[in-house]
């Protein structure tokens, strides 16, 4: 089964269908690439200036995902390894219709999800602290 990093209480919505039947179908679907910047599955890329560069073989130049060539070699500490993820488009695990799902890569995946991580993140911040009203004298 696949190791995803999610809470425990959630962990009841990706058992043996979502690896087996569900992830696997969004995959295929995306014909292995992430459906927002089209990087393919698996590949080693260089994440940055908004985009990706890609190696189209060894000793091949990298090449931007416009297109574009370039003659530097990244360093390896910038190279990462594009591992698909599928999103939930409306954030609610265990509504797996395949127009609520989308494969993306790890980049594409957290800016897809950062307004709504800033907001949960408030809440539990906000729900961890005393309240302030508290002190507010009357």
């Amino acid at each position: 089964m696949i190791q995803l990093p999610i809470k425990p209480e959630l962990q009841k919505f990706y058992g043996r269908e979502w690896s087996e039947v569900i992830r696997p179908a969004i995959l295929k679907r995306a014909n292995n690439r992430c459906e927002q910047c089209r990087v393919w599955n698996g590949v080693e890329v260089f994440r940055g200036g908004g985009g990706f560069w890609r190696m189209t073989g060894p000793g091949a130049p990298w090449h931007r995902n416009n297109g574009n060539v370039t003659t530097f070699e990244p360093m390896d500490e910038h190279k990462v390894r594009i591992v698909l993820t599928i999103a939930h488009l409306n954030h609610v695990s265990g509504d797996d219709r395949p127009e609520n799902l989308k494969a993306l890569c790890q980049w594409c995946h957290l800016d897809f999800d950062k307004t709504h991580h800033a907001e949960t993140r408030s809440i539990r911040k906000d729900s961890s602290r005393p309240l302030l009203s508290s002190l507010v004298a009357p």
